[in-house]
């Protein structure tokens, strides 16, 4: 049980403040500037069966990448998410009676499966088959993204940017993975 002095103490040294000259919130990092830079890729969300416009079906694929900290040391530990890359797919029409097919859309999709490090391979009718790209397929993979600032205005009225990889390529970098258990050979 708290005696008086003890109480009295909590509350002496209980003092919080904010002081708005100190505060360094959005001015913790340096700037992630437009432009082109190498990273891995750190993460992937995927959203599935989304409904885009009434019309199509697509599973929407959100890449973070992580710079390189040794090419972007003032930079070190920072990431960039992508804008999503939709992979459109034939709906079931049972399910899906009024949504159509929109394989012509999925060339950005394509392109971020092969900056990954997928091959696309042609059927006899000129299409591309895309793969289901997973987190763990390329967590890791080195790649090149290019980043422009996204502006946008919080509640407050105040003009934010974030920076986003709107697209990406191969990379030329060769990056060591660790070794996962299921590739150990005991």
């Amino acid at each position: 049980m708290s005696n008086v002095t003890d109480v009295l103490n909590d509350i002496d040294n209980n003092v919080a403040y904010y002081n708005p000259s100190e505060d360094t919130s959005g001015k913790k990092y340096a700037t992630i500037e437009e432009g082109s830079y190498e990273a891995t890729v750190s993460k992937l969300t995927i959203k599935k069966d989304i409904v885009v416009r009434n019309q199509y079906l697509s599973d929407i694929f959100e890449a973070t990448y992580k710079l390189d900290d040794e090419r972007y040391p003032d930079l070190k530990g920072r990431e960039v998410k992508s804008k999503g890359y939709f992979r459109f797919k034939t709906p079931d029409k049972k399910k899906y009676p009024k949504l159509e097919d929109n394989q012509g859309n999925n060339k950005g999709y394509m392109i971020f499966a092969e900056a990954c490090g997928f091959e696309m391979q042609k059927d006899d009718q000129g299409r591309y088959l895309l793969p289901m790209v997973m987190e763990s397929d390329i967590a890791g993979n080195p790649v090149t993204i290019k980043v422009v600032h996204d502006k946008w205005t919080d509640q407050s009225g105040d003009e934010r940017i974030t920076p986003t990889a709107i697209n990406v390529f191969k990379s030329n970098r060769k990056v060591d993975k660790p070794v996962t258990e299921d590739e150990l050979p005991f």
